[in-house]
């Protein structure tokens, strides 16, 4: 039975034992992580885990007698400076002048800090290491001539006319959508409004690819003149890269080729679906709005049963122990998503679980997960890790829309959840590869 205060309320521990110390731990907390920090800060998650780094830092041990370590450090040589003999912070002849400090920092400790410091896992630095190379190497390649030399300029125009015919050839059909307004007229499944608007969206790609094609062919074969815009779209193809004016329906990371072999499985996936099949599985990353889809689900879930209105309502995530090849029915509410992978952590399929990860074991494929609407509940799961869902590995999106989609309560296992707060564990709907 927990701490009880003198009205029988149940007490917290942490407030109990900020209590028992002279030192208001708890109001230092706050003052560091909400009002300065917190003020300043208008993410959600990046609050979260200042949270955190306070409850975790300003503490008792911060005054310990031993040397203050961050947490996952114990076994790590990385000490904060003092004095050559060991001497504790507790001795009174101990005297640490500035002048001392800054030799320590200086001339002992390390230029850089272990990710463990900051609770993250040694992937985390070999992301860090990709990431820093990938943009020494896309500088570099922003130097290099822009145009080949007069023998090598034939063949470069060659080269590139026989990507954009092959890339022209390679088009889906699109969907006539006029025919699908009328076919589904009547019939009022939410799904079907988020069928149409996808499929209206990606059309708008398609026919901006189409026209694209034939005036790169045109240009290129000294037809017509090639304008500004269309050097640039020129540009991206020869080095492999997606024109910016074609990255406007989604977001993408992915190479030129990897891009497009995504884009057709995308867009068969929805004229699939338009044919009458309503699928089994939805692999989520493939719609341009996923928050779309995952409130026609809680509409359906209103109208069908509960009758509540959608601002009571919530997802329960279910990890399905089958195959996505394996699901051969549709579940009684919500739907079966795939295409999830975690970024930061690994997943036990045993214990259905968050676990740590392996070293260079960047990014985990999830299982089939059953997106249940469920009534909103009166107090948040225990042991749960609301993990934050992202479209694509960069977070912070544009400007114009933002890559967080949703949080995904997962099981944290054996560790809390402040501890994949730290290690920035998150899913992520499509990768860059």
């Amino acid at each position: 039975m927990g701490l009880l205060d003198e009205g029988g309320k149940p007490v917290d521990p942490a407030w109990a034992e900020n209590r028992k110390s002279p030192f208001p731990w708890a109001a230092i907390q706050y003052l560091i992580a909400a009002a300065n920090y917190g003020g300043r800060v208008t993410d959600d998650r990046d609050r979260r885990l200042i949270g955190v780094y306070a409850k975790e830092i300003f503490n008792e041990a911060l005054i310990a007698p031993e040397r203050w370590k961050p947490y996952g450090c114990e076994d790590l040589t990385y000490l904060y400076p003092c004095d050559e003999q060991n001497v504790k912070h507790t001795d009174p002849s101990a005297v640490f002048t500035p002048e001392h400090f800054t030799e320590e920092i200086a001339g002992k400790m390390d230029d850089v800090d272990p990710p463990q410091a900051y609770g993250q896992h040694i992937n985390a630095e070999i992301t860090s290491q990709i990431l820093d190379s990938t943009e020494l190497l896309d500088a570099v390649l922003s130097l290099t001539p822009q145009k080949a030399a007069g023998g090598e300029e034939a063949g470069g125009a060659a080269a590139e006319l026989a990507l954009v015919r092959d890339l022209q050839g390679r088009l889906p059909e699109q969907v006539n959508v006029r025919a699908l307004k009328s076919r589904l007229k009547g019939d009022e499944n939410p799904l079907n409004v988020v069928l149409v608007q996808e499929i209206q969206r990606y059309n708008v790609l398609l026919e901006r690819l189409k026209l694209g094609f034939a005036q790169l062919e045109s240009g290129i074969q000294g037809l017509t003149v090639i304008s500004p815009e269309l050097e640039s779209v020129q540009e991206s193809l020869r080095h492999g890269r997606v024109p910016a004016a074609w990255s406007f329906a989604y977001f993408s990371l992915k190479p030129l080729m990897s891009w497009f072999s995504d884009l057709c499985d995308r867009y068969e996936f929805f004229t699939t679906w338009s044919k009458g099949k309503m699928p089994f599985t939805f692999p989520i990353g493939y719609f341009t709005y996923p928050t779309g889809f995952t409130t026609s689900l809680q509409q359906r879930f209103s109208r069908k049963a509960s009758g509540a209105p959608i601002d009571k309502l919530e997802f329960d995530f279910l990890p399905v122990q089958k195959d996505a090849k394996e699901i051969t029915e549709h579940p009684k509410d919500g739907a079966f998503i795939t295409g999830l992978r975690l970024e930061g952590a690994s997943w036990h399929p045993e214990k259905l679980c968050l676990c740590e990860p392996e070293v260079m074991e960047l990014l985990c494929d999830m299982p089939v997960l059953h997106f249940k609407p469920i009534q909103r509940r009166a107090k948040p799961p225990q042991n749960v890790y609301e993990c934050p869902c992202f479209y694509y590995p960069k977070r912070s999106g544009t400007i114009a829309r933002d890559s967080y989609m949703l949080k995904v309560d997962l099981k944290s296992g054996e560790y809390p959840a402040e501890f994949w707060v730290k290690r920035g564990a998150a899913l992520l709907m499509a990768d860059q590869h």
